[in-house]
């Protein structure tokens, strides 16, 4: 049996958000979005996915797991750290890369410029490994080296990204839909990788997907996240079956590619 890399203990988590009750904005109402209530899961180490319908709390466990956000009650330990002893990003980032949904931002140096820079000072012990011309060839971003991130397409730039968290070197990464806007055999020749880069070099990677293809294939455990009660934990060969995935998702098995298609296109809008 795996090792646990995420111990979640008993933790509740809402959203509040204020707003003016009346047009004079003096009154403030704060509405709850209760996402948990006193769940407990395990995940362990190796390659797992995050499934289930939008709005089930994919992206805020994985926020909390990462201590980027915190339990309103309750503890989480990540690789045996409390998430609240790694809640300051300098303490955090030697231990997990995140990369968000939707990732972007500007730079004045070029994509070939950063992997180097990304590379040279993160934490993989053996810089001459060849894994940079690795990624760059998994990744396929040979045509893109030159130019800045914010000249590439939303495609292009989710790939920099991705080799942007695994050159880093931590021994965790959480990506949160990290190639929605990728073609199809890229989406596969990444992920691929991602397997065999978890395996060569000791790394757990947890991230969310919305194409459950690429989950069963390129997952060793789920995490499959319901409307209606709590997440539940297991192996990929286990988990993913018609029966419990038309329970998680409230949909015919047949239609579920259908809905995920319509989401990631309402991603990249």
């Amino acid at each position: 049996m795996a090792d646990t890399l995420i111990d979640i203990q008993d933790i509740s988590f809402s959203y509040f958000e204020d707003e003016y009750e009346d047009a004079s904005e003096t009154t403030v109402k704060t509405t709850e979005t209760k996402v948990f209530d006193g769940i407990s899961l395990q995940i362990p180490t190796g390659v797992t996915s995050c499934i289930g319908q939008n709005g089930t709390g994919k992206s805020t466990l994985m926020l909390l797991s990462a201590g980027i956000l915190q339990p309103n009650s309750g503890k989480i330990f990540l690789d045996g750290h409390d998430t609240a002893d790694i809640a300051d990003e300098e303490k955090r980032q030697h231990l997990v890369s995140f990369v968000y949904q939707n990732m972007e931002f500007e730079t004045e140096e070029d994509i070939g410029t950063l992997l180097k820079f990304v590379y040279q000072n993160g934490y993989h012990k053996d810089k001459n490994d060849g894994l940079l011309d690795e990624l760059i060839d998994v990744c396929q971003l040979q045509d893109v080296l030159s130019r800045p991130l914010q000249n590439v397409s939303k495609g292009e730039s989710q790939r920099v990204i991705v080799a942007f968290s695994l050159l880093y070197g931590t021994p965790i990464v959480m990506m949160d839909e990290p190639v929605f806007a990728c073609e199809d055999y890229q989406k596969h020749r990444i992920f691929n990788y991602l397997k065999r880069y978890s395996a060569k070099y000791n790394v757990s990677i947890l991230y969310s997907a919305h194409e459950l293809e690429l989950s069963e294939q390129y997952s060793d455990n789920l995490v499959l996240f319901y409307r209606t009660k709590p997440p539940v934990v297991g192996a990929t060969k286990e988990l993913f079956t018609p029966k419990t995935l038309e329970e998680a998702y409230e949909a015919p098995y047949s239609m579920l590619k259908v809905r995920e298609g319509f989401y990631r296109e309402s991603l990249g809008k």
